[in-house]
């Protein structure tokens, strides 16, 4: 089964009802560009009709709702990513000294790296996102392998955010 890869809900809908009329098969995942940094999938919901702010705005037509409801999974790829390929953002001081430092802290807490903490923000999301590493290196997929069992709260998860830049209502 080939995933999408970032479709808006109303495209994988419609892809649903074609291959099952045709191929008699079912679409499960969806692979969707999400970090902490780039997650204009959680923020619009986290800041829903709050006019004027950039994080409120919809742009994937309410993908993550639809994906819980149909009981898609979605991927996260580019898990480490400022935005959309503008470098990753650990250990990125300059642009993100608050949240390295959050990570740092969270990291040291539960015995992890940073890598492993900004996996957890992730996978500790209700919809169970599951994280796209795109790496052949063994130690990177170590330390996000460890990162995948933390139990963030949600005081950890939502300091991450905000650390991150994102604003919360």
């Amino acid at each position: 089964m080939r995933p999408l890869n970032r479709h808006r809900a109303s495209q994988p809908k419609f892809r649903r009802i074609v291959i099952n009329l045709h191929c008699h098969a079912t679409l499960i995942v969806n692979q969707v560009q999400l970090s902490i940094t780039h997650a204009p999938l959680i923020t619009a919901g986290v800041a829903a009709n709050m006019a004027g702010l950039g994080q409120s705005v919809d742009r994937d037509n309410g993908l993550l709702d639809y994906s819980r409801l149909s009981g898609m999974m979605l991927q996260a790829w580019s898990p480490f990513q400022k935005g959309f390929f503008d470098g990753v953002f650990l250990g990125d001081r300059e642009n993100f000294a608050e949240l390295n430092n959050a990570l740092d802290d969270l990291a040291k807490a539960y015995g992890v790296t940073p890598m492993g903490i900004a996996v957890a923000w992730i996978t500790r999301h209700p919809a169970n996102i599951q994280v796209v590493l795109g790496t052949t290196k063994p130690i990177r997929v170590t330390e996000a392998a460890a990162g995948s069992a933390v139990p963030l709260t949600r005081e950890e998860w939502y300091r991450l955010f905000t650390a991150a830049g994102h604003i919360l209502p």
